[in-house]
């Protein structure tokens, strides 16, 4: 589909900093995640004690952004996060627009700083959605930075893109004139344990499970009885049936490729997450009914080199349904190999894998750094187990993946 060949291309944006054109800059090299990024962010000495103090709440307090020389003013930020949330090392949302209206920093209406709590690597994420983004999976741009708030070294940071039109634009595209970024955007909401089940034809179940974040004031009937027909159709459908069926209001093939690549990353947090359906946008394409599916949130993957290919996936109506269907099950057999062969590709003469390469670059970028965050919520030690885990992760990984796929498929045994 064209959307999958634009998920790397960059949209050309205007950088706007209120009303002052800045310098050049781009947001493409604010994810430059072969550099690691410095942010300052300058505000009242008892707003940041007051976010901190307050870290559950989701209070704005006005400050100033400033990277690379460039400084935005009058931005807002609050405390993000869920299980990471924390008032030593905050998760912050960062959005230019919440104080001035149509203010942006690069084009960018708002900006992630994730504290990276929930993965002592401080690398599980970015790594993530570099493999996404490299096999044609939407997700956002991540690098790593060091964080100074008012003067002071606040940690190591990710630097994460939000997922909005902005985003939808650079990864959907355009028709003509058109920009592919006026559809419908939800946040999946986990609240509570769900496996895709049925929940009934009321919309109500199905408005506390994805968080609207386009099109707010439409009615529950535009935003949700689609939503409410995926579900019921995935349950209902015989799994011979589901292409004819369910093929119109989700793209099948790109969900099965999704779940293929979450699997390999070993993430126990995801759609087929230990504990329910969990971490992922869902976008209705403009001028469609069909939804497909953003990475987002991945800081538990690689949870351990020898985990199950299909694990989750008994649990979880939809994929245990879609992978009934000998189509689908191809698919994702096919799409774990294709992972397997493009981390282990060698460039350059080298004697790794990509993978392995951008493990090991991603760590060396961040090591000193790491080693010296005040307020990361790990020992030293371990976050230097984790990192030493990650570096042996990748060979070990495709060694696994690769003869499961090959005894699956009566390819040459390992």
């Amino acid at each position: 589909m064209k959307w999958i060949a634009a998920v790397a291309a960059t949209l050309a944006l205007a950088v706007i900093s209120g009303s002052a054109r800045l310098s050049g800059a781009t947001a493409a090299e604010l994810f430059d995640a072969s550099r690691l990024q410095r942010i300052d962010l300058d505000l009242h000495f008892a707003d940041w004690a007051k976010l901190k103090q307050n870290f559950q709440s989701n209070e704005y307090y006005p400050a100033d952004l400033t990277w690379n020389g460039e400084t935005v003013r009058n931005v807002a930020i609050r405390s993000r996060g869920v299980a990471s949330r924390s008032g030593t090392k905050p998760g912050l949302r960062v959005d230019f627009d919440h104080y001035a209206t149509d203010q942006t920093f690069l084009g960018l209406k708002s900006l992630v700083l994730d504290n990276l709590a929930q993965d002592a690597s401080g690398i599980h994420e970015t790594v993530s959605n570099w493999l996404f983004a490299r096999m044609g999976i939407p997700a956002a741009r991540e690098a790593h930075a060091r964080l100074y708030v008012r003067g002071e070294f606040a940690g190591v940071y990710a630097l994460v893109e939000s997922i909005d039109k902005t985003m939808l634009a650079r990864v959907f595209g355009s028709n003509g004139d058109d920009v592919l970024n006026d559809g419908y955007l939800y946040e999946f909401d986990k609240a509570a344990i769900w496996n895709f089940g049925y929940l009934g034809s009321d919309l109500e179940p199905y408005k506390a499970y994805f968080q609207a974040k386009t099109h707010e004031s439409q009615s529950d009937e535009d935003k949700y009885r689609l939503i409410e027909r995926i579900v019921r159709l995935a349950n209902e459908t015989p799994p011979a049936d589901l292409t004819a069926a369910l093929g119109p209001y989700l793209d099948l093939n790109g969900l099965v490729r999704y779940l293929a690549v979450q699997n390999f990353l070993a993430d126990n947090d995801g759609f087929l997450g230990e504990f329910g359906v969990n971490n992922f946008y869902l976008y209705r394409l403009e001028h469609s009914e069909q939804h497909v599916f953003i990475a987002w949130d991945d800081d538990l993957s690689f949870h351990e080199p020898i985990y199950d290919i299909f694990q989750g996936v008994q649990g979880n109506v939809l994929a245990s349904r879609l992978l009934e269907n000998r189509t689908y099950l191809t698919l994702y057999l096919a799409t774990l190999q294709e992972t397997v062969d493009s981390a282990d590709k060698r460039t350059n003469g080298s004697q790794i894998g990509v993978l392995e390469e951008e493990i090991r670059r991603q760590i060396g970028l961040i090591d000193a750094s790491m080693l010296e965050d005040p307020l990361k919520p790990w020992s030293q030690t371990d976050y230097i187990t984790e990192r030493d885990l990650m570096i042996r992760f990748a060979p070990q990984r495709v060694r696994y993946v690769g003869c499961e796929v090959a005894r699956l498929t009566g390819a040459p045994p390992c």
